[in-house]
C-alpha cells in the first residue's frame, strides 16, 4: 500500500477551511429564561378563631337553710345515681356521686353546724356501740350513748307529679331483698384530723372527704344510717343499693330536709 505525506501547506490550509465552515454554521436558540416573579406570596388564610370553651362553674355549696326554732334543715341538690350499689345516701357535689343516691350543694361543716344549732349531739350509732362493747377497744372508752336520731325525707318532682318520700325508701337491703321498713338517722359528727406537715392545723374530714350522710358507717360522714346492712362489695347479699323503681332519673333535682326524729325505730 502506497503512502501519501501531506505538505504543512495543505495541512494549514484545511484547518483554517474548518474554522471557517464552523463560524458559517448557524448557533442552535438559547432556552428562554424563567421569568422570575417579584411579587410577594399570597399570605395564607388565617385560622378561624376557636371558640373558647370555659370549664363548667362547680355549683354553689351554700344552698342550705337552717330553720333553728322549727329544728328544720332543708338542702338543694339532685340525684345522681339511678341503678348501683351505694356507700351513701348523700356526698357533697363532687364527692363518691357514684357510690351515693343524692349529690348536695353544700359542705358538711354547715350541717354540722346546723344540727348543733337545733340542739342535736354527736355520737355514734347504737349498732356500733353494741358492737364496740363485745369487743372494747384497748385504750379506749366506749361511748355511753348514741348521737341524736334524726328523720330525712327527700322531695322532688317528675313527669308533673310531686313526691315527699322518707329517704329510707330510696334505699333496697341485697339481704332482705326489700326496702327497709325501719331505721332512722344519726348526728355522727365526723372527725378533725390534724395535718401532717403542720400539727397547729386541723381539718374537718367530711369536707375533706365530701361526705355527708351514710349507709355504710363512715367516720368521716356527718351523719350515719342506724343500720348498717354491710360492705355492698362483699358479696351480692350484703349492704345497700339503689332502689331504682322509686329514684328519678339522674340530674333530677331534690331537697332533703332534716328533722329531729319522732320515734326512732329499728328495722
Amino acid at each position: 500500500m502506497k503512502l501519501f505525506r501531506l505538505s504543512p501547506v495543505v495541512l494549514l490550509t484545511a484547518l483554517v477551511l474548518g474554522c471557517e465552515l464552523e463560524k458559517e454554521r448557524p448557533k442552535p436558540p438559547e432556552p428562554p429564561v424563567p421569568e422570575q416573579k417579584t411579587e410577594a406570596p399570597e399570605p395564607a388564610p388565617a385560622p378561624a378563631p376557636q371558640e373558647k370553651t370555659e370549664a363548667p362553674k362547680p355549683p354553689p355549696m351554700d344552698r342550705i337553710k337552717v330553720d333553728v326554732k322549727g329544728k328544720r334543715i332543708e338542702i338543694e341538690g339532685r340525684f345522681c345515681l339511678k341503678e348501683g350499689i351505694l356507700d351513701y345516701l348523700a356526698v357533697a357535689s363532687g364527692g363518691q356521686e357514684y357510690e351515693s343516691v343524692v349529690a348536695l350543694n353544700c359542705n358538711g361543716s354547715r350541717i354540722h353546724s346546723g344540727l348543733l344549732a337545733m340542739g342535736a349531739k354527736p355520737g355514734p350509732t347504737q349498732q356500733l356501740i353494741d358492737e364496740l362493747k363485745k369487743n372494747p377497744p384497748k385504750g379506749r372508752k366506749v361511748p355511753e350513748r348514741p348521737g341524736t336520731a334524726l328523720d330525712i325525707s327527700f322531695e322532688w318532682k317528675h313527669d308533673g307529679k310531686s313526691y315527699s318520700v322518707p329517704a329510707g325508701r330510696t334505699l333496697f337491703d341485697r339481704g332482705k331483698k326489700k326496702v327497709p321498713e325501719g331505721g332512722y338517722w344519726v348526728f355522727t359528727g365526723s372527725y378533725f384530723a390534724k395535718d401532717l406537715e403542720d400539727e397547729t392545723k386541723e381539718f374537718y374530714m367530711a369536707d375533706v372527704d365530701r361526705a355527708l350522710i351514710a349507709v355504710l358507717y363512715t367516720g368521716s360522714a356527718v351523719i350515719n344510717f342506724s343500720h348498717d346492712a354491710g360492705n355492698p362489695y362483699a358479696g351480692e347479699d350484703t349492704g345497700y343499693e339503689v332502689n331504682k323503681a322509686l329514684v328519678p332519673p339522674e340530674g333530677t333535682p331534690v331537697k332533703l330536709v332534716i328533722t329531729p326524729a319522732k320515734k326512732p325505730t329499728e328495722d
